[in-house]
Parts: C-alpha cells; sequence; structure tokens
C-alpha cells in the first residue's frame, strides 16, 4: 500500500486477525477483501480515503493473508465471521463505522448490515444480496461454477497443478494475477482459503431454496451502495441491482463500464470518486 497503516493482530474470539489501522479520522470505514485476495487488494482505496479524513480498519479474514488459518471448519462460518467482526468494534471502540467490501466480504457485510447494528452505511461491491445471487436459473448456474469447484477436495491440487496453470486461466482479468498466483503457490494457501467456503457452501444455500428451507431474510435497514461491472466473469447485473428488493433504506446502483470484477483495481479513479460521493452524503 502506498499509505502506510498500522499493522497489528488482534486476537477475536479465540482467532488472531491481521488487521491494519489508520488509527485517525473522523468516521470510520472497513475494508473487507474477497477471493483469493487479502486486505492489500484495497491499495487504490486506502490512501484516497485517508487523505478524505477516515480512518481506515483493514483486516486479513481468517485463512487468508497474514491472519490466522483454524483447523475447524466451523470457524469459518459466516455468523462467527460477523461475531468476530463485532467484537473488532467492540475491542476499538467503535459505535458506528462505514463498510466496504468485496466478493466474499460482501456477503460478510451484507450480514453486517441486516444483523448488526454496527454499520452507518455499507457498499456491497460484486456481489448482491444473497437472496438474488440464489436465484436459480441455467444462466446463473453457469456463472456459479467456480462455487461449487472450491468446495472439492481436490480444489486446492487443481489450482497449484503446473505451477498454477489452472489458477491463472481463472485470474485472467485480476489485475494483480501473477503476485496472487505466486503467493498462492505457497504451502498450505489453497487449503486455508477453501475453508471459508466449506463452511458456508453455496449449493446447500442453493438445495435450502429449491426446498422452501431457507429462512426468511431480514431486510437491510441502513443505506446501501452496490457496484457491479460490465465485465465481470463470475456474477451477473440483476444479482446486484435487484438487491433494493430486500433493503428497507436508501439504495442506490452503479455500473462501472468496461470493467471485470477487480474493478477497484482496473478503474481506481472512478471506484474512488463514486465511494467519496456516497460517503459524503452520509456523514
Amino acid at each position: 500500500m502506498r499509505h502506510t497503516l498500522n499493522a497489528t493482530r488482534i486476537e477475536l474470539n479465540g482467532a488472531r486477525y491481521y488487521v491494519r489501522d489508520s488509527e485517525m479520522g473522523k468516521e470510520c470505514i472497513l475494508l473487507i477483501h474477497g477471493w483469493p485476495d487479502d486486505g492489500s487488494v484495497w491499495q487504490e482505496q486506502v490512501p484516497v480515503l485517508v487523505e478524505a479524513g477516515y480512518r481506515i480498519i483493514c483486516p486479513d479474514l481468517l485463512g487468508y493473508g497474514l491472519s490466522e488459518a483454524p483447523a475447524e471448519i466451523e470457524r469459518y462460518q459466516m455468523s462467527n465471521l460477523v461475531n468476530d467482526f463485532v467484537t473488532l468494534f467492540e475491542r476499538l471502540d467503535l459505535e458506528k463505522v462505514h463498510c466496504i467490501a468485496h466478493d466474499y466480504g460482501a456477503v460478510i457485510g451484507w450480514e453486517l448490515a441486516a444483523h448488526t447494528d454496527c454499520l452507518k452505511t455499507y457498499t456491497a461491491m460484486s456481489v448482491g444480496h444473497l437472496a438474488e445471487f440464489l436465484t436459480v436459473s441455467i444462466e446463473n448456474l453457469q456463472m456459479q461454477w467456480i462455487y461449487f469447484l472450491n468446495i472439492q477436495n481436490i480444489a486446492p491440487e487443481l489450482y497449484k497443478a503446473n505451477n498454477g496453470r489452472f489458477f491463472q486461466e481463472v485470474l485472467r482479468t485480476h489485475p494483480k494475477r501473477e503476485q496472487i498466483v505466486e503467493k498462492a503457490l505457497q504451502p498450505g494457501i489453497f487449503d486455508n482459503m477453501q475453508k471459508l467456503e466449506k463452511a458456508n457452501p453455496v449449493p446447500q444455500y442453493l438445495l435450502a431454496v429449491l426446498k422452501k428451507q431457507l429462512p426468511d431474510f431480514v431486510p437491510v435497514k441502513v443505506p446501501t451502495f452496490g457496484i457491479w461491472s460490465e465485465k465481470d466473469d463470475f456474477l451477473w447485473e440483476s444479482q446486484m441491482k435487484d438487491s433494493d428488493k430486500y433493503i428497507r433504506a436508501e439504495w442506490q446502483y452503479e455500473r462501472i463500464e468496461g470493467a471485470g470484477h477487480w474493478f477497484m483495481l482496473e478503474q481506481p479513479e472512478q471506484t474512488n470518486q463514486l465511494l467519496l460521493n456516497w460517503l459524503a452524503k452520509h456523514v
């Protein structure tokens, strides 16, 4: 990151997180990364947000980056990860935060927005509300293949084979592909990242939808901003654009043209301006 953040390891409910913290700012923003990144994926956003006067909290998720990777798969269940962030806010004496989250981080963000009173605003990048993501159609399933693959026992070996050849193809639109692949080929990295997805398997959620066994979704009652990018290889537009059905507060949607899944790296200036405009309305 171009802007230096103070980094520390904080124990949250028995697991140690690696957390970057700018420590100063008028209001606090929590940045949550997704697969297969770590907190450094926000390298283009941190300097701009800090310069704008915000305090930045930027952790690595469990199993990612420099955070701990507990052996128990259950530790990575969504409810436990949400509870970890609530504990983090309490530990840092933060009453309300803005949350900006991408990919699997956005799934956690949606849960924080719906099931806690910790957020002042929520910005979801790429991944919309779970109810829309779980809409069953052949078009959607064709894009969800990776969520079925990533829970298979063979997945880590497949991603590592032939110097990460398959992984490189999956990440063909990632601006930091070479660095991500090099890091992921180190022993145990894929196995650790896989734990989050094994603990929250998409096929089981889809089965619950088809059997009408999924609990009713709790409405989101904080101002919410959804951003999706035109060339996303993994997610389709309606799962973000139609998320307003589950929001009982202000909703804003923006589509970024000409960028893929990691648009915050591909088009940082546009992304940062959208974030600054949104946050300025809710300070």
